[in-house]
């Protein structure tokens, strides 16, 4: 005969052991029981770089970097057509475009270094930041080195032949357009700066380094009428303010990022 004890074990079916909370964090799982994992996963240290009112001040930040400069421009631009002569203004402004244009000879390492610095900074990966910095901005040296020899292998094609200079200004052009030529890397170094402190969500910065040279585009040429109407002195006041700004843009990026200041690496494998 079977005890009463064994009888009711027996109706009672096979009961399946809970786990506690002191048995999950014994076995490995460091969650309590009945604790819930957060939706979202963790944002990490940077976390703060994605805020909603970040963005929105970034916004105004870029609004005001690109609207100065173009104030400055309305009042600027009839005094140097004045000043110069519309032969003259007419090379001013391709030379406004080529240095516009410029930052393109760094066929999208760029943005490429914004969206992988801004990856590392997302993971917590910030000790890899350096080395990757300093080997996309050595590339770009690189490129816009060989941009510049580029412009400036064309440039008397351009001046004699493509452009239809009148031959009283050809050789202050050709001058120019050397000049500009010289510009090329540190544009494209600056853009390549530039997208660090983009990754690091620092438009305050880039905005005030933006202004200044933004306006000195149309201030600097300005500032050579009283000395010289020649295209050489205007557009060398417009080269030097390019690396005067790339300068700018480096001092800032150190202060951001210290760690670029203490070496110089290369990535790879």
């Amino acid at each position: 005969m079977k005890s009463k004890t064994e009888e009711r074990f027996l109706d009672s079916g096979p009961q399946t052991a809970r786990p506690s909370a002191r048995n999950d964090v014994a076995g490995g799982d460091s969650r309590e029981y009945g604790s819930e994992v957060p939706q979202g996963g963790n944002k990490g240290h940077n976390g703060h770089l994605t805020s909603g009112r970040l963005l929105a001040r970034n916004t105004i930040w870029n609004l005001i970097g690109n609207g100065a400069p173009l104030v400055v421009a309305v009042f600027s631009i009839p005094i140097l057509i004045h000043g110069l002569g519309k032969d003259r203004f007419g090379v001013l402004t391709l030379a406004w475009a080529l240095i516009g244009y410029a930052s393109l000879f760094d066929i999208g390492l760029g943005r490429a270094l914004t969206q992988l610095v801004a990856k590392k900074l997302g993971s917590g990966e910030d000790h890899e930041i350096p080395a990757l910095a300093w080997t996309s901005l050595l590339l770009m040296l690189a490129l816009g080195a060989a941009g510049s020899v580029a412009i400036i292998a064309i440039s008397p094609w351009l001046v004699h032949h493509a452009l239809k200079v009148p031959e009283g200004i050809q050789p202050e052009v050709l001058r120019a357009f050397y000049l500009l030529g010289l510009a090329v890397p540190a544009v494209v170094a600056t853009a390549g700066l530039r997208g660090l402190l983009e990754a690091h969500q620092r438009f305050d910065l880039i905005t005030a380094l933006r202004i200044p040279t933004g306006v000195f585009t149309f201030v600097g040429p300005l500032m050579a009428l009283p000395f010289s109407r020649s295209l050489g002195p205007v557009v060398g006041i417009l080269v030097a303010g390019r690396f005067l700004g790339c300068l700018a843009h480096l001092l800032v990026s150190f202060k951001v990022m210290p760690e670029l200041r203490q070496r110089v690496a290369w990535y790879g494998p």
